[in-house]
């Protein structure tokens, strides 16, 4: 009893809190670990962006410095002398790079890229998001057909064991069939109680994606409503092919990655030609004597010889300009056999859909025929397990179907990124 108590407390509490679709979409974006890391990984590329743009403004720098004491030498008369004193020496230096050969330019416009192929993730991982949420989402209406079939399952069960006790009874049957139709009895408690547990499970998942502390309550309707309205209508595969190009926002991602590696490519390629500089200072010293000195000039460095490290750095860059392009290619391959494969699961979808409810309809009537033969004893309990089992296997077959469907059209969604609008993913 104690046991009872427990499960129907915790059954009771998956109907405690229910969410639209659009409302679990709305809440995981704003409140998922996920999605909030996406969004912060963005800031941080606009910081990058930020310090890279800084190489075109000058720098501006004071310095301080004590020494308690310090040797100085002088000259008098033709010899040197020294003399131990303390000293204070401060100033304000200012450097401005006037000429690098482009490579702070090329530096910035990675930067840039970056930043962009940054907000194209963020948006990747809203998508993806997205479609957990329709998956979780319809999987708990998924599972709740499951348990209604399952009930179905046990409600017949129930009334063939009753009717097979009442036919022993009167000697009309057989004990092998009253306890034949109690095995599957419980064997059907089994399953209702199995799927029930799935139910929960599915419903907590849903609870923890959005952020909610309860388990979520999805009816079953709602994949069946769901399933009416998916667009499953034909595409051209060379158009659904340039859609997936011009929307992914993961191959956007890549494809700025891609132009980023290039300008640090180019930018590596310059720093062979070193660069100039203009400085200037303002000080002011304090030991012997006070005193405040200027300077202002021109800097040109040029490298000479480093070792190798400048060449080795260039060739670097560009094996990296490299991978990022056959990154794009591989990711592209992939994700159009994701797209097609999504696509041709979504038209099969239906053609699934309507067969299976051809099978329900017709598994129905030769079990409604079998019952009544059974009755009349023109038919073994063995005929009527066998159609009802192919009767729950039709059902459950077509709750697959549609949430297959689902499944389909929400990877389509995803990689097309068609359910995101004014970066709003619904």
């Amino acid at each position: 009893m104690r046991s009872r108590s427990v499960y129907l407390f915790f059954y009771l509490s998956v109907t405690l809190s229910a969410f639209t679709l659009e409302e679990a979409v709305d809440r995981t974006l704003k409140t998922h670990p996920t999605a909030q890391i996406a969004s912060l990984q963005y800031e941080s590329a606009v910081e990058a962006s930020k310090i890279a743009h800084s190489a075109f403004f000058p720098r501006v720098d004071a310095n301080v410095a004590y020494y308690p004491t310090r040797t100085y030498v002088m000259p008098a008369s033709g010899l040197f002398s020294t003399k131990q004193n303390d000293g204070f020496h401060a100033d304000v230096t200012g450097t401005y790079s006037v000429w690098d050969f482009g490579r702070s330019r090329d530096k910035n416009a990675a930067a840039l890229k970056l930043q962009e192929g940054a907000g194209f993730t963020q948006k990747m991982t809203q998508a993806e998001l997205t479609q957990q949420v329709w998956l979780q989402y319809y999987g708990v209406a998924y599972t709740a057909l499951l348990v209604e079939t399952a009930d179905a399952s046990v409600r017949f069960y129930e009334e063939q064991f009753k009717q097979a006790h009442a036919l022993y009874l009167n000697g009309l049957k057989t004990q092998a069939d009253e306890l034949r139709f109690k095995a599957s009895l419980m064997e059907a408690h089994d399953r209702a109680a199995s799927v029930r547990s799935d139910y929960d499970k599915a419903s907590l998942a849903l609870g923890l994606l959005i952020g909610s502390d309860t388990l979520t309550r999805v009816e079953k309707e709602d994949l069946d409503a769901r399933t009416l309205i998916v667009d499953s209508r034909t595409f051209d595969l060379d158009t659904l092919r340039k859609e997936l190009g011009a929307n992914n926002p993961r191959l956007k991602s890549l494809r700025a990655s891609v132009e980023a590696a290039k300008s640090l490519s180019d930018a590596a390629q310059h720093e062979q030609y070193g660069n100039v500089i203009l400085a200037g200072s303002y000080g002011y010293d304090n030991s012997l004597s006070s005193y405040s000195s200027y300077q202002v000039g021109v800097l040109g460095t040029i490298p000479l010889y480093d070792g190798g490290k400048l060449s080795s750095e260039g060739q670097k860059s560009r094996i990296a300009y490299t991978i990022a392009q056959k990154e794009f290619e591989s990711s592209e391959r992939a994700l159009w056999q994701e797209l097609y494969e999504a696509y041709s699961d979504l038209r099969r979808a239906n053609e699934t859909m309507s067969a299976k409810a051809s099978v329900i309809d017709a598994t129905a009537q030769t079990l409604h025929l079998i019952q009544g033969r059974y009755a009349q004893g023109l038919a073994s309990y063995v005929d009527v397990l066998e159609s009802q089992s192919a009767l729950d296997t039709a059902r459950a077959g077509l709750a697959q179907a549609k949430y297959q469907k689902i499944r389909a059209y929400a990877q389509m969604q995803k990689l097309l990124h068609q359910g995101c609008n004014n970066d709003v993913c619904k």
